[in-house]
């Protein structure tokens, strides 16, 4: 092969090179957090130590030759926002197949299944048992139980496919702004709401931070004790797809930290 030949074709390698390092220098990573605890906790004792708190911590300081911000939005005006290829990295999401909103990452965790909770003053009067299983489509089919729905939340298709045929019925309420899942608790509690479904973590939660535990956790028959994969969502773009590639190259070494294993036993009941 001629010099010449040589030369250029070293020249192009190097260009390539270069462009790939550049593109991956310039890259950023930008978090949309909403305040919903214990996910994300943005005030109090428990401030900075959500489920997705530690996790996004720990990844900034592996990703730190990225630029990586935080916004914070209402769940509602994440999903708007990146239906609309806004450049952001949702965190606490289940993992699911690719849609054309979001990419998603590898498993980062997984949550316990999710269940009913209730206020325990229901169990006698529809004789349930604490800690042994219920249906959320038997629950779902009594219309006289007010249903707590957090705005823009969604389940496990096992639980969605159930809620999707009430949606619209009188006795599915949406409860609107931040702190969703801990506004339904409350209301729960107060006896504005029955049930909804949630993690055992979100309940943790309440109970810890509201001092009250009149509400209990019923594991769901449709659930089992099928764990959900929770990944990070991005928007569906080449920019998101970029911020996956990245996620996913560190990921082996943020499940092997110890301080984001402690959370993980602290909220979700992991130990390795």
């Amino acid at each position: 092969m001629p010099f010449k030949s040589i030369y250029l074709l070293c020249l192009a390698f190097i260009s390539l090179l270069y462009s790939q390092t550049a593109g991956a220098a310039g890259d950023a990573i930008v978090w949309a957090k909403n305040p919903s605890p214990p996910f994300h906790i943005m005030n109090g004792k428990l401030k900075g130590y959500g489920i997705c708190d530690v996790m996004t911590d720990k990844l900034d300081v592996l990703l730190a030759d990225l630029d990586t911000s935080v916004e914070i939005y209402p769940h509602p005006r994440v999903n708007k926002y990146v239906g609309e290829a806004e450049n952001l990295c949702f965190p606490c999401m289940i993992k699911r197949e690719d849609s054309g909103t979001y990419t998603y990452s590898d498993t980062t965790m997984r949550y316990p299944a999710l269940g009913v909770i209730i206020h325990r003053s229901f169990l006698t009067k529809l004789e349930l048992s604490e800690n042994t299983p219920v249906s959320f489509a038997k629950l779902m089919s009594i219309h006289t139980l007010a249903f707590g729905l957090p705005s823009a939340r969604k389940y496990p298709d096992a639980l969605q496919s159930i809620l999707n045929k009430q949606i619209g019925q009188p006795h599915i309420l949406e409860i609107a702004g931040t702190e969703g899942p801990l506004r339904v608790l409350r209301q729960i509690a107060r006896g504005r709401l029955d049930y909804t479904i949630d993690y055992p973590s979100v309940l943790k939660y309440f109970s810890m931070t509201e001092h009250d535990d009149s509400l209990v956790f019923l594991p769901v028959t449709e659930m089992g004790d099928t764990l959900v994969e929770g990944a990070i969502g991005c928007t569906n773009n080449p920019w998101g797809k970029r911020a996956v590639g990245h996620i996913n190259g560190v990921l082996m070494r943020l499940q092997q930290d110890p301080e984001f294993k402690e959370n993980q036993a602290f909220w979700l009941n992991v130990i390795e």
